[in-house]
C-alpha cells in the first residue's frame, strides 16, 4: 500500500522559484503516467518540470501531495471531455461516444498509454490507501454517470427497462476500463473498437425487436381527445 506522508521540508523562502502551476502539473502527470507512482522519483519530476525540490514541495508537500493534484489536473484536462460524451441527447449514442472518445485518446501517440487513474488503479490496490481511495471515487461518480444516461434510455423506451441499469452501468464502467487496460498491452484501436462493438450488443432496445414502444402521457390524452371528437 502506497504511503502518503506530509514530509516538512525547510527550504528559505528566498530560494524558491516561482513557476506556471498547470505546465509544472501537465509535465509531471506525463512522468507519472508513463512510469507510474511508485518508478517515479523526486528527482524525475525535478528533472521534467524545471522546478527544484524546495519550490515542489513548498507548493505540493510531497511526492504524494504533487500526484493527488495530478490526478485532479489529469480529470480537468484528459477525463472531462470523455465524460462529456454523455451529455449526448442520445443515450446509446452517448455511450457509444465514451468509448469512441477513450479510442481516439489511447491512439493518439501524444498520450503515453493506457489511462492514469487505471493504471493508478492497478498499481495502488491497498484499501484506506488515500490515493486508492480518490481513485474509487472517480470511478464511482463514472458509474453514476453512465447509470443516469441508462435510466434516460429506459425512460425514453430505447432500453428495455427489464434491464438492470446498475448492473448494465457497472460493465460499461469495466468496458472502458479494460480499453485502457488493453491499450498499454497491444496499442490498436482496431482490437478495440472490436471490443466496443461486441460490448454495445448487450444494449437491448425494446424497439429494435419491434416490441411496443412506451407511451408519454402527452400521447395518451392527445389519443383521449381523438377519441372523444368521434363521439
Amino acid at each position: 500500500m502506497i504511503e502518503c506522508p506530509f514530509q516538512n521540508y525547510e527550504e528559505p523562502m528566498a530560494g524558491v522559484k516561482q513557476f506556471d502551476r498547470n505546465e509544472v502539473l501537465d509535465r509531471a502527470m506525463q512522468v507519472f503516467w508513463r512510469s507510474g507512482y511508485q518508478a517515479t522519483s523526486i528527482q524525475d519530476l525535478v528533472d521534467a518540470t524545471g522546478v527544484n525540490r524546495g519550490s515542489l514541495y513548498t507548493t505540493f508537500g510531497d511526492k504524494c501531495g504533487l500526484f493527488l493534484a495530478v490526478l485532479d489536473h489529469y480529470s480537468d484536462q484528459i477525463a472531462r471531455p470523455t465524460m462529456a460524451e454523455l451529455d449526448d441527447p442520445d443515450p446509446r449514442r452517448a455511450i457509444q461516444g465514451m468509448f469512441e472518445s477513450i479510442i481516439r485518446r489511447t491512439s493518439d501517440p501524444a498520450f503515453p498509454r493506457g489511462c492514469l487513474d487505471t493504471n493508478t488503479s492497478l498499481e495502488c490496490p491497498g484499501a484506506g490507501d488515500v490515493i486508492a481511495r480518490k481513485i474509487a471515487e472517480r470511478l464511482g461518480r463514472q458509474e453514476s454517470a453512465i447509470y443516469q444516461v441508462l435510466r434516460r434510455a429506459q425512460h425514453q423506451g430505447a432500453l428495455d427497462p427489464k434491464q438492470d441499469a446498475r448492473a448494465l452501468a457497472r460493465f460499461f464502467l469495466g468496458v472502458a476500463q479494460g480499453l485502457n487496460v488493453v491499450n498499454k498491452a497491444a496499442p490498436d484501436p482496431a482490437m478495440l473498437k472490436d471490443m466496443v462493438k461486441v460490448a454495445m450488443r448487450v444494449w437491448e432496445d425494446p424497439s429494435a425487436r419491434g416490441e411496443p414502444q412506451p407511451q408519454s402521457s402527452r400521447v395518451d390524452h392527445s389519443s383521449a381527445s381523438g377519441s372523444s371528437e368521434k363521439r
